[in-house]
């Protein structure tokens, strides 16, 4: 039997722990949940055939001086006897403008979403590249988002560099309230060690038709 790639088991491990913590709360500091799954359809075990889901902790959102929004959002825990260390996500999200009005939908392309996981030593990063996203403005100067994203990940090579680049799926929802101050931290951290965005507008634009089921249900 061959022996499971140390990179792709210290991907897994990270995500299905991620995944066993408890529920994240949307309280002062905001909250959602993420799923994460492989769409490789040339390997299996690993990749394992499940979704690994992430409870968010803390979640923000603001407006930078170009109108555009942005939203961090954050899960760090460390596991039952440090059998890994530290394992920390974090996510930024950035889309043209906050909504008009109630609602808006987005569809997004390669600049939109940046997210990095770290297991011990070890690193994941995932960016966009296709999906539709939608932000709702709730009472309290919060938002409520969704999202179906495609994106890319790549993991850290044990003696340096980056491996190949692998397509998941991801989607989730989120509560995010308005605190610029604890959210910077987190994007910046997501865009660090070579993953910026550029200096350009997103690449999201409005939806070019609306959903016909009405507004999903808080």
């Amino acid at each position: 039997m061959t022996a499971t790639p140390p990179a792709a088991a210290v991907v897994r491990r990270t995500l299905i722990l991620l995944g066993v913590c408890l529920g994240g709360l949307t309280g002062c500091s905001g909250g959602g949940q993420i799923e994460v799954v492989s769409l490789n359809y040339r390997s299996i075990d690993p990749p394992p055939p499940r979704v690994a889901r992430i409870d968010l902790e803390r979640c923000y959102w603001w407006a930078d001086q170009d109108g555009q929004v942005w939203i961090a959002m954050e899960r760090e825990t460390r596991p039952l006897f440090g059998i890994f260390g530290r394992l920390c996500f974090q996510m930024s999200l950035v889309l043209e403008r906050l909504p008009a009005g109630r609602e808006r939908y987005y569809i997004a392309a390669k600049r939109e979403l940046r997210a990095r996981v770290l297991v011990g030593p070890a690193q994941i990063r995932f960016s966009s590249a296709a999906g539709i996203l939608a932000l709702y403005s709730e009472p309290g100067d919060r938002l409520r988002g969704s999202f179906r994203l495609l994106t890319r990940r790549v993991v850290t090579r044990w003696l340096g560099g980056w491996g190949r680049p692998s397509s998941y799926l991801m989607l989730g929802s989120f509560e995010a309230v308005h605190d610029e101050a604890r959210g910077r931290p987190i994007a910046a951290a997501t865009e660090s060690s070579g993953w910026g965005r550029d200096e350009t507008a997103p690449t999201s634009r409005p939806a070019s038709s609306q959903p016909t089921t009405g507004r999903p249900a808080p």
